[in-house]
């Protein structure tokens, strides 16, 4: 999940929602695009989220992910968070001019509801994973520390013993 990847679907579904708004929609016949959007847009916050921690996280910030640290990815997921802030206000702005106060309201408790839905399913999903590759790297990690001291200490007892021999 990278954020130029989500910016583009967000901006898909966008310019759908868009399109639709225009042309006189029902907010509820917008639920799939919406859907898209708001998910995309968790998905951006999300990874806007786990970028943070990998500051913090010597496993993550020493192995750079798809070759990029984790300040070039904060810059992108920066970049993308501006370009869908741009986008929800143009679409609150169109929903509030088309739909008034009513559809205003009913489309932001139907996108705090989509990222609920993905904060619960999808989001903890990321979260176990990224658990789990932790775990996995703190024990390559020791491995490899504990076979280190333990060809150090080999090496030491066999030159010992060669000097003494």
């Amino acid at each position: 999940m990278d954020p130029v990847t989500i910016i583009g679907i967000a901006t898909s579904a966008y310019k759908g929602l868009r399109a639709a708004i225009e042309t006189g929609r029902e907010i509820q016949d917008m639920a799939s695009q919406l859907g898209q959007w708001a998910g995309a847009i968790a998905d951006l916050d999300k990874l806007d989220e786990i970028n943070k921690r990998k500051k913090n996280s010597l496993f993550t910030s020493l192995i750079p992910k798809n070759g990029k640290s984790v300040e070039q990815e904060a810059v992108e997921i920066f970049a993308a968070k501006k370009q869908a802030q741009a986008q929800k206000s143009e679409l609150l702005q169109f929903i509030g001019y088309q739909h008034g106060e009513k559809g205003l309201r009913e489309f932001v408790d139907l996108e705090k509801q989509i990222r609920k839905e993905r904060r619960e399913t999808a989001h903890a999903e990321l979260e176990r994973i990224q658990k789990l590759k932790d775990i996995g790297a703190a024990i390559l990690l020791t491995v490899v520390a504990v076979g280190t001291l333990g060809l150090a200490l080999v090496l030491i007892l066999m030159i010992q013993g060669a000097n003494n021999g």
